[in-house]
């Protein structure tokens, strides 16, 4: 696993306001908006406990921290794994498995028996080409 950084007063401070503005914003505004319901009290209240912990003893706020970090690390790894496994499987496992039935082969695998070598000759660049590369 990972290793958490360990973060200083002023981190600690950072971590408790920005977590307690996520919770009033997440839970207070925008999921009562997106589900259309009446805005709710109950957020402010643990965004208001964070906000003056964080201010009061900002310190204390590490093992929350070390707690919320091990989180985003488990689902970091998680995320990771189901992103990048649904890419390979549903876009390139048949994107590769289309080309080859259409007999595409882009990096020239084909075994040639007469041929001397598989090197491929560079070009040479002319002048203007190099004034303007992009």
């Amino acid at each position: 696993m990972q290793e958490i950084v360990k973060l200083d007063k002023k981190g600690l401070r950072d971590f408790g306001l920005i977590f307690g503005l996520m919770i009033a914003l997440v839970f207070g505004i925008v999921g009562p908006l997106l589900w259309r319901h009446a805005l709710p009290l109950w957020p402010w209240i643990p965004a208001v406990i964070f906000w003056v912990w964080a201010l009061l003893a900002p310190q204390t706020l590490n093992p929350v921290y070390q707690v919320w970090m091990r989180i985003g690390l488990v689902l970091g790894w998680i995320n990771t794994r189901l992103i990048l496994g649904i890419i390979f499987y549903l876009i390139l496992t048949p994107m590769g498995i289309i080309r080859r039935m259409m007999g595409s082969d882009p990096m020239r695998r084909e075994w040639k028996r007469h041929v001397e070598s598989y090197s491929i000759p560079s070009q040479m660049k002319t002048r203007e080409t190099m004034e303007r590369p992009f």
